[in-house]
């Protein structure tokens, strides 16, 4: 019985300290070696918990989509968008850490996740939009340089547009030699 309750207390403890830890980079002045490499450290951390945020936006766009037409068909009003989760667990090397960005940052990351996954805005939208908004978590955090968000997407779209490439070439190479 005990031990739910420690371990309750410890996630907790780690959801403030993730928290504090935001706070206290972006309250951080001075170019001090210690001040770039923890607010690195936390920057690395906002840049995972947004694309946790994203990939979340996505995989309930389905379901909230769904929930919004069977409220228009029984003639209720539209659902509220569920809120993201305002801590992210993430794996480093030999533990989870929790992470935290400021919950206006997160909704708009999971809006961005939905929208995409709904196919109401492209990739390329996705991509900018994605990266203004890291952009605008990294001045406040006071980055020297913001982070890529969305990597695994722009990595995921050159692959396709590649693997689009490697098929033109092919087909034409079969057209030539026709």
């Amino acid at each position: 019985m005990v031990l739910p309750i420690l371990k309750n207390r410890a996630i907790k403890k780690a959801m403030e300290n993730a928290k504090a830890s935001y706070i206290k980079a972006a309250e951080m002045s001075g170019v001090s070696r210690e001040s770039r490499i923890f607010k690195s450290r936390i920057g690395g951390r906002c840049r995972v918990h947004l694309d946790k945020v994203f990939v979340e936006g996505a995989e309930y766009s389905e379901a909230y989509h769904e929930a919004c037409l069977t409220a228009m068909s029984e003639g209720n009003e539209k659902p509220e968008m569920p809120s993201p989760k305002p801590f992210q667990t993430v794996k480093s090397n030999n533990e989870t850490i929790y992470t935290y960005v400021p919950s206006e940052f997160a909704q708009e990351m999971y809006a961005l996740g939905n929208l995409y996954q709904a196919a109401q805005i492209s990739p390329t939208e996705t991509l900018n939009m994605g990266q203004e908004l890291a952009d605008r978590v990294s001045f406040d955090l006071g980055l020297e340089e913001p982070f890529t968000a969305l990597q695994f997407l722009r990595d995921e779209l050159e692959d396709s547009e590649s693997d689009a490439e490697d098929t033109d070439s092919d087909d034409a190479e079969s057209d030539s030699s026709s």
